[in-house]
Protein backbone atom coordinates (compact mmCIF):
# COMPACT_ATOMS: atom_id res chain seq x y z
CA UNK A 1 0.00 0.00 0.00
CA UNK A 2 1.16 3.54 -0.84
CA UNK A 3 0.40 6.21 1.75
CA UNK A 4 0.03 9.96 1.29
CA UNK A 5 0.63 12.13 4.36
CA UNK A 6 -0.53 15.77 4.57
CA UNK A 7 -0.33 18.25 7.44
CA UNK A 8 -1.26 21.86 8.05
CA UNK A 9 -0.88 23.56 11.44
CA UNK A 10 -2.65 26.87 10.75
CA UNK A 11 -4.47 28.10 7.68
CA UNK A 12 -2.68 31.11 6.18
CA UNK A 13 -2.98 32.88 2.86
CA UNK A 14 0.53 31.92 1.80
CA UNK A 15 0.42 28.31 3.11
CA UNK A 16 -0.37 25.32 0.96
CA UNK A 17 -3.70 23.72 1.80
CA UNK A 18 -4.32 20.09 2.72
CA UNK A 19 -6.28 19.61 -0.50
CA UNK A 20 -3.44 20.97 -2.66
CA UNK A 21 -0.88 18.74 -0.92
CA UNK A 22 -3.00 15.65 -1.57
CA UNK A 23 -3.63 16.65 -5.20
CA UNK A 24 0.11 17.08 -5.88
CA UNK A 25 0.93 13.73 -4.27
CA UNK A 26 -1.82 11.89 -6.16
CA UNK A 27 -0.30 13.12 -9.41
CA UNK A 28 2.70 10.98 -8.42
CA UNK A 29 0.92 7.99 -6.85
CA UNK A 30 -2.47 7.79 -8.51
CA UNK A 31 -5.83 7.82 -6.74
CA UNK A 32 -5.48 4.43 -5.02
CA UNK A 33 -3.16 5.70 -2.27
CA UNK A 34 -4.36 5.73 1.36
CA UNK A 35 -4.49 9.27 2.73
CA UNK A 36 -3.50 10.32 6.27
CA UNK A 37 -4.27 13.93 7.28
CA UNK A 38 -3.37 15.92 10.44
CA UNK A 39 -4.99 19.34 10.45
CA UNK A 40 -4.13 21.84 13.19
CA UNK A 41 -0.97 20.03 14.36
CA UNK A 42 2.57 21.43 14.46
CA UNK A 43 5.50 19.67 12.82
CA UNK A 44 7.79 20.28 15.81
CA UNK A 45 7.01 16.80 17.14
CA UNK A 46 5.34 13.58 15.97
CA UNK A 47 2.55 13.51 18.55
CA UNK A 48 -0.13 13.62 15.85
CA UNK A 49 -3.02 11.13 15.67
CA UNK A 50 -2.95 10.31 11.94
CA UNK A 51 0.85 10.29 11.86
CA UNK A 52 0.90 7.71 14.66
CA UNK A 53 -1.81 5.65 12.95
CA UNK A 54 0.31 5.65 9.79
CA UNK A 55 3.37 4.46 11.76
CA UNK A 56 1.33 1.60 13.23
CA UNK A 57 0.50 0.45 9.71
CA UNK A 58 4.18 0.78 8.75
CA UNK A 59 5.15 -1.52 11.64
CA UNK A 60 2.45 -4.01 10.67
CA UNK A 61 3.87 -4.20 7.11
CA UNK A 62 0.86 -2.67 5.35
CA UNK A 63 2.71 0.33 3.86
CA UNK A 64 5.51 0.11 1.28
CA UNK A 65 5.92 3.79 0.36
CA UNK A 66 5.09 7.18 1.97
CA UNK A 67 4.67 10.23 -0.24
CA UNK A 68 4.55 13.83 1.05
CA UNK A 69 4.33 17.16 -0.73
CA UNK A 70 7.26 18.61 1.23
CA UNK A 71 9.58 17.24 3.92
CA UNK A 72 8.51 19.78 6.57
CA UNK A 73 4.93 18.45 6.26
CA UNK A 74 6.30 15.17 7.60
CA UNK A 75 8.56 16.54 10.37
CA UNK A 76 10.53 19.67 11.29
CA UNK A 77 12.77 17.92 13.81
CA UNK A 78 15.94 16.10 12.77
CA UNK A 79 15.83 13.97 15.94
CA UNK A 80 12.21 12.95 15.33
CA UNK A 81 12.78 12.23 11.67
CA UNK A 82 15.89 10.19 12.50
CA UNK A 83 13.89 7.89 14.80
CA UNK A 84 11.04 7.57 12.26
CA UNK A 85 13.50 6.96 9.45
CA UNK A 86 14.90 3.96 11.37
CA UNK A 87 11.36 2.54 11.58
CA UNK A 88 10.89 3.07 7.84
CA UNK A 89 14.21 1.34 7.01
CA UNK A 90 13.46 -1.62 9.32
CA UNK A 91 10.17 -2.20 7.50
CA UNK A 92 11.51 -1.54 3.98
CA UNK A 93 9.37 1.57 3.42
CA UNK A 94 10.45 4.11 0.79
CA UNK A 95 10.02 7.85 1.37
CA UNK A 96 9.31 10.35 -1.42
CA UNK A 97 9.04 14.14 -1.25
CA UNK A 98 7.35 15.70 -4.31
CA UNK A 99 8.56 19.27 -3.81
CA UNK A 100 12.21 18.52 -2.99
CA UNK A 101 12.40 15.90 -5.81
CA UNK A 102 14.19 13.12 -3.96
CA UNK A 103 13.56 9.44 -3.46
CA UNK A 104 15.13 7.50 -0.55
CA UNK A 105 15.49 4.41 -2.71
CA UNK A 106 18.70 6.04 -4.05
CA UNK A 107 21.88 7.07 -2.12
CA UNK A 108 21.71 10.67 -3.39
CA UNK A 109 18.07 10.84 -2.33
CA UNK A 110 18.93 9.80 1.21
CA UNK A 111 21.75 12.37 1.40
CA UNK A 112 19.47 15.12 0.12
CA UNK A 113 16.87 14.10 2.69
CA UNK A 114 19.17 14.84 5.65
CA UNK A 115 20.35 18.12 4.11
CA UNK A 116 16.79 19.34 3.63
CA UNK A 117 15.84 18.22 7.15
CA UNK A 118 18.73 20.24 8.59
CA UNK A 119 17.47 23.39 6.91
CA UNK A 120 13.86 22.67 7.94
CA UNK A 121 14.88 22.46 11.60
CA UNK A 122 17.05 25.57 11.27
CA UNK A 123 14.06 27.47 9.88
CA UNK A 124 11.81 26.33 12.73
CA UNK A 125 14.36 27.27 15.41
CA UNK A 126 15.01 30.65 13.77
CA UNK A 127 11.30 31.46 13.70
CA UNK A 128 10.92 30.41 17.35
CA UNK A 129 13.90 32.55 18.39
CA UNK A 130 12.54 35.54 16.48
CA UNK A 131 9.14 35.19 18.17
CA UNK A 132 10.81 34.92 21.59
CA UNK A 133 12.97 38.02 20.93
CA UNK A 134 9.92 40.03 19.85
CA UNK A 135 8.01 38.84 22.92
CA UNK A 136 10.68 40.01 25.38
CA UNK A 137 11.26 43.21 23.43
CA UNK A 138 7.57 44.10 23.89
CA UNK A 139 7.83 43.18 27.58
CA UNK A 140 10.83 45.46 28.12
CA UNK A 141 9.17 48.31 26.23
CA UNK A 142 6.09 48.06 28.44
CA UNK A 143 3.68 47.18 25.66
CA UNK A 144 1.28 44.23 25.80
CA UNK A 145 3.16 41.02 24.96
CA UNK A 146 0.26 39.40 23.12
CA UNK A 147 -2.73 37.15 23.64
CA UNK A 148 -6.11 38.00 25.23
CA UNK A 149 -6.13 40.94 27.65
CA UNK A 150 -6.39 40.11 31.38
CA UNK A 151 -9.84 40.44 32.96
CA UNK A 152 -10.62 44.13 33.52
CA UNK A 153 -8.47 45.35 30.64
CA UNK A 154 -8.88 45.87 26.91
CA UNK A 155 -6.16 46.19 24.29
CA UNK A 156 -5.89 49.55 22.54
CA UNK A 157 -3.59 50.62 19.72
CA UNK A 158 -1.29 53.52 20.47
CA UNK A 159 2.02 54.99 19.39
CA UNK A 160 5.33 54.81 21.23
CA UNK A 161 8.49 56.33 19.72
CA UNK A 162 6.65 56.71 16.44
CA UNK A 163 5.68 53.01 16.26
CA UNK A 164 2.27 51.39 16.59
CA UNK A 165 2.05 49.42 19.82
CA UNK A 166 -0.59 47.56 21.85
CA UNK A 167 -1.29 48.92 25.34
CA UNK A 168 -3.66 47.74 28.06
CA UNK A 169 -6.52 50.02 29.03
CA UNK A 170 -8.91 49.47 31.94
CA UNK A 171 -12.53 48.76 31.00
CA UNK A 172 -15.77 48.56 33.01
CA UNK A 173 -14.84 45.13 34.43
CA UNK A 174 -12.01 46.73 36.42
CA UNK A 175 -14.56 47.64 39.09
CA UNK A 176 -15.11 43.90 39.63
CA UNK A 177 -11.35 43.47 40.06
CA UNK A 178 -11.31 46.22 42.72
CA UNK A 179 -14.20 44.52 44.49
CA UNK A 180 -12.35 41.18 44.53
CA UNK A 181 -9.28 42.73 46.18
CA UNK A 182 -11.32 44.59 48.79
CA UNK A 183 -13.32 41.45 49.64
CA UNK A 184 -10.19 39.34 50.00
CA UNK A 185 -8.71 41.92 52.37
CA UNK A 186 -11.43 40.92 54.86
CA UNK A 187 -9.95 38.45 57.33
CA UNK A 188 -12.65 35.78 57.08
CA UNK A 189 -13.11 35.87 53.29
CA UNK A 190 -11.80 32.94 51.25
CA UNK A 191 -11.46 32.49 47.49
CA UNK A 192 -14.54 30.27 47.51
CA UNK A 193 -16.58 32.86 49.43
CA UNK A 194 -15.76 35.54 46.88
CA UNK A 195 -16.47 33.27 43.90
CA UNK A 196 -19.83 32.26 45.38
CA UNK A 197 -20.80 35.87 46.06
CA UNK A 198 -19.88 37.06 42.55
CA UNK A 199 -21.81 34.18 41.00
CA UNK A 200 -24.87 34.81 43.19
CA UNK A 201 -24.81 38.50 42.22
CA UNK A 202 -24.66 37.38 38.56
CA UNK A 203 -21.50 39.38 37.94
CA UNK A 204 -20.05 38.45 34.52
CA UNK A 205 -16.84 36.41 34.45
CA UNK A 206 -15.60 36.86 30.90
CA UNK A 207 -16.00 33.63 28.92
CA UNK A 208 -16.60 31.50 32.03
CA UNK A 209 -20.12 30.49 32.98
CA UNK A 210 -19.53 31.19 36.68
CA UNK A 211 -16.84 32.34 39.07
CA UNK A 212 -14.65 29.81 40.86
CA UNK A 213 -11.64 29.89 43.19
CA UNK A 214 -9.19 29.53 40.28
CA UNK A 215 -10.54 32.62 38.48
CA UNK A 216 -10.42 34.71 41.67
CA UNK A 217 -6.93 33.45 42.56
CA UNK A 218 -5.60 34.26 39.09
CA UNK A 219 -6.72 37.88 39.44
CA UNK A 220 -5.27 38.23 42.94
CA UNK A 221 -1.90 36.74 41.93
CA UNK A 222 -1.46 38.89 38.82
CA UNK A 223 0.77 41.97 39.46
CA UNK A 224 -0.56 43.54 36.26
CA UNK A 225 -3.26 45.18 38.42
CA UNK A 226 -0.83 46.63 41.01
CA UNK A 227 0.54 50.16 41.17
CA UNK A 228 4.24 49.45 41.14
CA UNK A 229 6.18 51.30 43.84
CA UNK A 230 9.32 50.57 45.84
CA UNK A 231 7.46 48.26 48.26
CA UNK A 232 6.37 46.09 45.35
CA UNK A 233 9.91 46.20 43.96
CA UNK A 234 11.37 44.74 47.16
CA UNK A 235 8.52 42.20 47.43
CA UNK A 236 9.20 40.84 43.93
CA UNK A 237 12.93 40.94 44.54
CA UNK A 238 12.65 38.75 47.63
CA UNK A 239 10.52 36.29 45.63
CA UNK A 240 13.51 35.66 43.38
CA UNK A 241 12.09 37.33 40.27
CA UNK A 242 14.37 39.01 37.72
CA UNK A 243 13.31 42.62 37.35
CA UNK A 244 13.92 44.49 34.13
CA UNK A 245 15.13 48.04 34.67
CA UNK A 246 15.86 50.16 37.72
CA UNK A 247 13.83 50.52 40.92
CA UNK A 248 13.35 54.15 39.86
CA UNK A 249 10.82 52.96 37.28
CA UNK A 250 8.54 51.80 40.11
CA UNK A 251 6.79 55.17 40.34
CA UNK A 252 3.58 54.10 42.09
CA UNK A 253 1.54 54.86 38.97
CA UNK A 254 2.17 52.22 36.33
CA UNK A 255 1.38 48.52 36.41
CA UNK A 256 3.74 45.74 35.43
CA UNK A 257 3.87 42.40 33.66
CA UNK A 258 5.30 39.11 34.91
CA UNK A 259 6.12 36.30 32.49
CA UNK A 260 7.08 32.76 33.37
CA UNK A 261 5.40 29.94 35.27
CA UNK A 262 5.17 29.66 39.02
CA UNK A 263 5.24 26.63 41.28
CA UNK A 264 2.39 27.68 43.60
CA UNK A 265 3.26 24.98 46.11
CA UNK A 266 6.44 26.85 47.03
CA UNK A 267 7.03 30.24 48.61
CA UNK A 268 9.23 31.45 45.77
CA UNK A 269 8.91 31.35 42.03
CA UNK A 270 10.72 28.36 40.56
CA UNK A 271 13.30 28.59 37.75
CA UNK A 272 14.08 32.17 38.76
CA UNK A 273 16.38 32.65 35.78
CA UNK A 274 13.26 32.38 33.58
CA UNK A 275 10.98 34.76 35.56
CA UNK A 276 10.88 38.34 34.34
CA UNK A 277 9.01 41.40 35.54
CA UNK A 278 8.88 44.68 33.70
CA UNK A 279 7.07 47.98 34.22
CA UNK A 280 4.25 48.46 31.72
CA UNK A 281 2.90 51.55 29.94
CA UNK A 282 -0.58 51.02 31.41
CA UNK A 283 -1.60 52.50 34.77
CA UNK A 284 -1.97 50.21 37.77
CA UNK A 285 -5.30 49.97 39.57
CA UNK A 286 -4.68 48.34 42.96
CA UNK A 287 -2.43 50.07 45.56
CA UNK A 288 0.71 48.02 46.14
CA UNK A 289 0.01 47.64 49.86
CA UNK A 290 -3.34 45.95 49.15
CA UNK A 291 -1.86 43.74 46.40
CA UNK A 292 1.01 42.60 48.66
CA UNK A 293 -1.29 41.91 51.64
CA UNK A 294 -3.61 39.84 49.44
CA UNK A 295 -0.68 37.80 48.12
CA UNK A 296 0.71 37.28 51.62
CA UNK A 297 -2.72 35.98 52.63
CA UNK A 298 -2.69 33.65 49.61
CA UNK A 299 0.68 32.30 50.73
CA UNK A 300 -0.56 31.80 54.31
CA UNK A 301 -3.67 29.98 53.09
CA UNK A 302 -1.48 27.55 51.13
CA UNK A 303 0.28 26.61 54.36
CA UNK A 304 -2.84 26.61 56.56
CA UNK A 305 -5.78 25.23 54.55
CA UNK A 306 -8.15 25.21 57.56
CA UNK A 307 -8.92 28.84 58.42
CA UNK A 308 -11.27 28.06 61.27
CA UNK A 309 -14.48 29.28 59.65
CA UNK A 310 -16.74 26.68 61.25
CA UNK A 311 -20.15 27.81 62.40
CA UNK A 312 -20.84 25.09 64.98
CA UNK A 313 -18.20 26.03 67.55
CA UNK A 314 -15.95 28.99 68.24
CA UNK A 315 -13.10 26.48 68.60
CA UNK A 316 -13.14 25.64 64.88
CA UNK A 317 -9.71 25.22 63.32
CA UNK A 318 -8.02 24.69 66.71
CA UNK A 319 -9.11 21.13 67.53
CA UNK A 320 -6.60 18.32 66.85
CA UNK A 321 -6.52 14.63 67.67
CA UNK A 322 -4.14 13.87 70.53
CA UNK A 323 -3.26 10.52 68.97
CA UNK A 324 -2.58 11.30 65.26
CA UNK A 325 -2.60 15.11 65.05
CA UNK A 326 -5.33 15.32 62.41
CA UNK A 327 -8.14 17.87 62.69
CA UNK A 328 -11.36 17.05 64.53
CA UNK A 329 -14.71 17.62 62.91
CA UNK A 330 -18.22 17.91 64.34
CA UNK A 331 -21.00 15.36 63.84
CA UNK A 332 -24.56 15.52 65.14
CA UNK A 333 -26.33 12.69 66.93
CA UNK A 334 -29.59 12.87 68.88
CA UNK A 335 -29.43 16.66 69.10
CA UNK A 336 -25.88 16.75 70.45
CA UNK A 337 -22.60 17.77 68.83
CA UNK A 338 -19.75 15.26 68.98
CA UNK A 339 -16.13 15.39 67.85
CA UNK A 340 -14.61 12.78 65.53
CA UNK A 341 -11.07 12.47 64.22
CA UNK A 342 -10.64 13.04 60.46
CA UNK A 343 -7.61 10.74 60.61
CA UNK A 344 -10.02 7.99 61.63
CA UNK A 345 -12.94 8.73 59.29
CA UNK A 346 -11.11 10.07 56.20
CA UNK A 347 -7.72 8.34 56.21
CA UNK A 348 -8.30 5.26 58.44
CA UNK A 349 -4.97 5.73 60.22
CA UNK A 350 -6.27 6.48 63.72
CA UNK A 351 -8.32 4.46 66.22
CA UNK A 352 -8.89 7.20 68.80
CA UNK A 353 -12.49 7.58 69.99
CA UNK A 354 -13.16 11.13 71.17
CA UNK A 355 -15.47 11.00 74.17
CA UNK A 356 -15.71 14.80 74.69
CA UNK A 357 -18.85 16.73 73.79
CA UNK A 358 -18.42 20.07 72.02
CA UNK A 359 -20.40 22.04 74.66
CA UNK A 360 -18.41 20.41 77.45
CA UNK A 361 -15.10 21.27 75.74
CA UNK A 362 -16.15 24.88 75.08
CA UNK A 363 -17.03 25.33 78.76
CA UNK A 364 -13.67 23.96 79.94
CA UNK A 365 -11.68 26.07 77.45
CA UNK A 366 -13.64 29.17 78.49
CA UNK A 367 -12.65 28.53 82.12
CA UNK A 368 -8.98 28.26 81.08
CA UNK A 369 -9.20 31.52 79.09
CA UNK A 370 -10.79 33.41 82.01
CA UNK A 371 -8.15 32.03 84.37
CA UNK A 372 -5.27 32.92 82.04
CA UNK A 373 -6.52 36.40 81.04
CA UNK A 374 -8.21 37.85 84.16
CA UNK A 375 -7.60 41.50 83.39
CA UNK A 376 -8.04 41.84 79.61
CA UNK A 377 -11.11 43.64 78.27
CA UNK A 378 -12.47 44.58 74.86
CA UNK A 379 -13.82 47.92 76.02
CA UNK A 380 -16.77 49.95 74.83
CA UNK A 381 -14.53 52.66 73.35
CA UNK A 382 -13.15 50.15 70.80
CA UNK A 383 -9.70 49.97 72.37
CA UNK A 384 -9.72 46.23 71.60
CA UNK A 385 -10.29 46.85 67.91
CA UNK A 386 -7.67 49.58 67.93
CA UNK A 387 -5.22 47.19 69.59
CA UNK A 388 -5.83 44.62 66.85
CA UNK A 389 -5.29 47.23 64.13
CA UNK A 390 -2.04 48.37 65.74
CA UNK A 391 -0.84 44.77 66.01
CA UNK A 392 -1.55 44.15 62.33
CA UNK A 393 0.24 47.39 61.45
CA UNK A 394 3.33 46.36 63.44
CA UNK A 395 3.37 42.96 61.69
CA UNK A 396 3.05 44.69 58.31
CA UNK A 397 5.96 47.01 59.13
CA UNK A 398 8.09 44.04 60.23
CA UNK A 399 7.44 42.34 56.88
CA UNK A 400 8.44 45.50 55.00
CA UNK A 401 11.66 45.77 57.02
CA UNK A 402 12.44 42.09 56.34
CA UNK A 403 11.96 42.61 52.61
CA UNK A 404 14.24 45.66 52.64
CA UNK A 405 16.94 43.79 54.55
CA UNK A 406 16.75 40.91 52.06
CA UNK A 407 16.82 43.39 49.17
CA UNK A 408 20.19 44.66 50.43
CA UNK A 409 21.67 41.18 49.91
CA UNK A 410 19.92 40.48 46.59
CA UNK A 411 20.22 43.73 44.63
CA UNK A 412 23.30 45.63 43.49
CA UNK A 413 21.17 48.33 41.88
CA UNK A 414 19.60 49.93 44.98
CA UNK A 415 21.90 52.17 47.06
CA UNK A 416 22.32 50.80 50.58
CA UNK A 417 21.91 54.30 51.99
CA UNK A 418 18.49 54.56 50.33
CA UNK A 419 17.41 51.23 51.82
CA UNK A 420 18.73 52.14 55.28
CA UNK A 421 16.79 55.41 55.27
CA UNK A 422 13.56 53.56 54.45
CA UNK A 423 14.26 50.98 57.19
CA UNK A 424 14.89 53.79 59.68
CA UNK A 425 11.56 55.49 58.86
CA UNK A 426 9.72 52.16 59.19
CA UNK A 427 11.32 51.48 62.58
CA UNK A 428 10.27 54.93 63.81
CA UNK A 429 6.70 54.20 62.65
CA UNK A 430 6.82 50.82 64.40
CA UNK A 431 8.01 52.39 67.69
CA UNK A 432 5.09 54.83 67.62
CA UNK A 433 2.67 51.92 67.23
CA UNK A 434 4.30 49.99 70.10
CA UNK A 435 4.07 53.04 72.33
CA UNK A 436 0.38 53.41 71.53
CA UNK A 437 -0.19 49.70 72.21
CA UNK A 438 1.46 50.06 75.62
CA UNK A 439 -0.85 52.93 76.53
CA UNK A 440 -3.89 50.92 75.39
CA UNK A 441 -2.88 47.94 77.53
CA UNK A 442 -2.63 50.15 80.62
CA UNK A 443 -6.18 51.31 79.97
CA UNK A 444 -7.46 47.80 79.32
CA UNK A 445 -5.82 46.23 82.36
CA UNK A 446 -7.90 48.36 84.67
CA UNK A 447 -11.09 46.52 83.71
CA UNK A 448 -12.32 42.99 84.37
CA UNK A 449 -12.42 40.51 81.47
CA UNK A 450 -15.83 39.07 80.55
CA UNK A 451 -15.33 36.39 77.90
CA UNK A 452 -18.85 35.04 78.25
CA UNK A 453 -20.30 38.40 77.13
CA UNK A 454 -18.54 38.22 73.75
CA UNK A 455 -20.43 37.26 70.60
CA UNK A 456 -19.81 33.95 68.83
CA UNK A 457 -17.57 35.65 66.21
CA UNK A 458 -15.67 37.63 68.88
CA UNK A 459 -15.01 34.44 70.85
CA UNK A 460 -13.76 32.72 67.71
CA UNK A 461 -11.41 35.61 66.84
CA UNK A 462 -10.10 35.86 70.42
CA UNK A 463 -9.51 32.10 70.66
CA UNK A 464 -7.63 32.02 67.36
CA UNK A 465 -5.44 34.92 68.54
CA UNK A 466 -4.34 33.33 71.84
CA UNK A 467 -4.60 29.55 71.26
CA UNK A 468 -2.19 27.63 69.04
CA UNK A 469 -4.21 24.39 69.12
CA UNK A 470 -6.20 22.13 71.45
CA UNK A 471 -5.12 18.50 71.60
CA UNK A 472 -8.18 16.34 72.39
CA UNK A 473 -8.12 12.68 73.47
CA UNK A 474 -10.66 10.13 74.61
CA UNK A 475 -11.57 11.91 77.83
CA UNK A 476 -9.11 14.80 78.14
CA UNK A 477 -7.93 17.95 76.33
CA UNK A 478 -4.82 20.14 76.47
CA UNK A 479 -4.77 23.82 75.46
CA UNK A 480 -1.52 24.97 73.83
CA UNK A 481 -1.25 28.76 73.97
CA UNK A 482 0.44 31.10 71.51
CA UNK A 483 1.70 33.26 74.37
Amino acid sequence: MIAIYARQSVEKKDSISIETQIEKCQAETGSDATIFVDKGFSGKNINRPEFQRMLEQVRSGKIEKIVVYRIDRFSRSIADFGSVWEVLKENGVEFVSINEKFDTSTPIGRAMLYIVMSFAQLERETIAERIKDNYYARLQNGTWVGGPAPFGFSIKNDKSNGKKVSILQANDDIEIVKKIYLLYMEKEKSLGDIAMRLTEEKIPCGKRKAWDSVAVSRILHNPIYARCDFDLYTYLLTKGIQINGSYKGFDGIHGGMLVGKRDRGRDKYNQVDRQYFSISLHEGIIPSEIWIRCNEKLDENKQVPNNGKGKYTWLSGLLKCQNCGYSLKIVFSKGKKYLVCSGRTNYHICHEKIGVWVEQLELEVQKEIEKTFPKIQISENNLGENELNLTEKVLSIDKKISRLVEAITQSDYVPIQYLNEKIKRLEEEKNLCLTQMGENKKSLNKKQFNFEALTFEEKKIFASEVIEKIMVGNDNAEVQWKI
